[in-house]
């Protein structure tokens, strides 16, 4: 008699309907169905991917031989409820617990009873070892697990990781995930897609990959996967390589999307992670996919612009003038790019941090930048001892927060650990830099005051750095106005990682919750005469003339996108927007005096609040779409 064996993939549900499919798992499931022995001796159940209660999800299981459970931050503790629950009514079944948040040693057997076995590394060929092991009653010959021995956990010696991908079988194909979407028409479910595995990289923060080799996967296969999501109407494609377009093939598999969404119109999106050292093929792939409508931008990755934290986390950058050149010339061609830089890294002080962020906008980078706080991961350089002791690096542990999904956790909270303070940067230092931080981004690359900010800078002499701190210093000087109590809720959460949901979330712009920056963008949009009211003193004490303070305020307001906007004529005095938009290509030249009109119809017109914030913020956000003037709309000029 076959034994049952079920897979756990619980993933976060990103809104009332947009859940990715289980891939994980699948690839499990689907090599080990390949392999003769194991499809005679178990049954597979229905893997578990959606975030039912544990009540609900225990339904689902019926005599289980053996559970196994991926693992990684969003679902850590919910797997440990559920396993705990399946020991107690099942106390023969097996539980297994593999993925990237399994570090390794065997100190979770020690901590978790419940745990019988821990998988470390890359899982296919290991978990059908397993199982052939187990059902042969000898484990003698097993590696890449920890086990107990004599009651105490132990792990087995490392086997070799870098098999061969050819024999790997596809989850979309092998049909695992074709009634979830029957079950579930409601849901609009999102696809992984991985080319190759491994990364040459070894950057501290990074847990991404499990070798340094890459090795790839057949072009067949990959072919066949991307088919399968565009006939089955996958809108976004996430490709979990750690360096998209290091190799020549990536070219002819973007191309391969594009050709697939132009006969079905699917995947809509195609998400790349870019190769670290952007060179001439992202950029023709980049180029590609944004001139057939199927990108979110190119990812420009710095993570830090100091030397000395390069150093310390084994990263080597761009050469910032070539980074400017790379910009403008993204720009000019109409390719969005944004910047990802990461807060809390050894080394780093909040001088060279917040003068970092404004040496990528005088680099150019206007459109688009992510700040993500340096969460660590157990099996990261950065989690380590000898490197916590060295960088006296403190980390807390934080909830995990709703980011563009609902906060309900179906009463299991999970939680990750971010780092809080180095020797470098103290706790409050680390605040003072989240809010420039988010500052930065509220105002000029989701736009609010992107205008004032090159103006001052180009024309004024007012460093950006400057230009941020003093725009700081004004919100918190200002106690009794709108714009100083957003910011201050802001400043609070941030301070109380321990308690506070560090997110944004307001009802009118959906249950979800939206980054810092996004946030307040939101909430200022929608109170937009109060922002202009409360910012009026600062703006107006800049020191701009008389006479293109008028017309620049004019501007400004005129270019922000709002629901229900079709078509927006701006008249203005001055040439704003070849101004600007030569800044944009490392192209300056003065201001020009001169009457003009720009007729803007917009691509997608957008009449609620929940629909603007889910379209132009969390979809559009990456190519400037809360401005009018981004490279999608439709813009005429005219000189009156």
């Amino acid at each position: 008699m076959k034994k049952n064996v079920y897979l756990v993939q619980v993933n976060v549900t990103y809104s009332d309907f947009i859940a990715y499919l289980p891939y994980a798992a699948g690839c499990l499931e689907a090599y080990a169905l390949s392999d003769p022995e194991v499809r005679e001796t178990y049954e597979f159940g229905d893997i578990l991917y959606m975030r039912k209660t544990i009540d609900e999800a225990m339904e689902d299981i019926s005599d289980p031989y053996l559970v196994g459970f991926s693992c990684y931050v969003w679902n850590m503790e919910y797997n440990k409820a559920l396993a705990r629950r399946i020991k107690e009514r099942y106390p023969d079944c097996l539980i297994l617990f593999g993925g990237h948040n399994i570090p390794y040693n065997s100190d979770l057997l020690d901590a978790e009873p419940y745990i019988d076995f821990l998988m470390h590394g890359e899982g296919e060929f290991c978990f059908v070892a397993l199982l052939k092991a187990l059902w042969r009653n000898d484990l003698s010959g097993m590696t890449d697990i920890s086990l107990r021995i004599d009651g105490k956990g132990t792990m087995l010696p490392r086997g070799d990781s870098l098999f061969p991908l050819d024999d790997l079988v596809s989850p979309y194909t092998a049909g695992l995930f074709d009634h979830m979407l029957v079950e579930h028409p409601s849901i609009q479910f999102q696809g992984t897609l991985e080319t190759n595995r491994g990364c040459p990289y070894s950057c501290a923060f990074c847990d991404w990959c499990f070798s340094e080799k890459i090795r790839f996967f057949p072009m067949e296969k990959i072919k066949t996967e991307i088919e399968w999501m565009s006939s089955h109407g996958i809108r976004y494609c996430y490709c979990a390589d750690s360096n998209f377009g290091i190799s020549a093939r990536d070219m002819e598999i973007a191309e391969y999307v594009v050709a697939c969404n132009r006969k079905t119109g699917f995947p809509q999106i195609f998400k790349p992670c870019y190769a670290k050292n952007s060179d001439e093929r992202v950029f023709a792939i980049g180029k590609l996919l944004n001139d057939n409508g199927v990108d979110k931008g190119v990812t420009l990755a710095y993570q830090s612009m100091d030397p000395e934290v390069q150093h310390n986390i084994g990263r080597r950058n761009l050469e910032l003038s070539y980074y400017t050149a790379l910009t403008a010339r993204y720009a000019e061609a109409g390719i969005p790019t944004y910047t990802e830089l990461i807060l809390g890294l050894p080394g780093e002080t909040y001088d060279s941090f917040c003068h970092g962020l404004c040496d990528l906008l005088e680099a150019g980078q206007h459109n688009s930048m992510t700040v993500y706080t340096c969460q660590v991961y157990c099996n990261a350089p950065i989690a380590q001892p000898a490197m916590r002791d060295k960088y006296g690096i403190r980390w807390e542990r934080q909830k995990l927060h709703g980011i563009h999904y609902p906060a309900n956790f179906n009463g299991v909270q999970e939680y990750y650990d971010v780092v809080v303070e180095t020797k470098d940067m103290s706790k409050a230092d680390w605040v003072r830099a989240n809010m420039f931080s988010v500052c930065l981004q509220s105002c000029h690359h989701l736009g609010l005051l992107r205008c004032f900010a090159i103006y001052a800078r180009y024309e004024l002499n007012i460093s950006y750095f400057d230009f941020y701190n003093r725009l700081l210093a004004y919100i918190f000087s200002q106690p009794d106005t709108y714009l100083f109590h957003l910011y201050d809720m802001i400043r609070r959460k941030t301070d109380d990682t321990e308690h506070s949901d560090w997110c944004y979330q307001n009802d009118i712009f959906s249950k979800v919750g939206w980054y810092f920056e996004e946030g307040i963008f939101l909430d200022l949009a929608y109170h937009i005469d109060s922002f202009w009211r409360d910012i009026h003193g600062f703006i107006n004490a800049i020191g701009i003339d008389d006479a293109v303070f008028p017309e620049l305020l004019h501007y400004q307001k005129s270019i922000l996108r709002f629901p229900k906007q079709r078509q927006v004529t701006i008249d203005c005095g001055y040439d704003f927007y070849h101004y600007f938009h030569r800044i944009y290509d490392d192209a300056y030249a003065p201001l020009e005096k001169k009457k003009n009109r720009l007729t803007i119809t917009v691509e997608k017109e957008i009449d609620d609040w929940d629909v603007y914030a889910r379209e132009i913020i969390w979809y559009g956000k990456r190519r400037s779409a809360t401005l009018l003037t981004n490279a999608r709309e439709h813009l005429t000029f005219s000189e009156l």
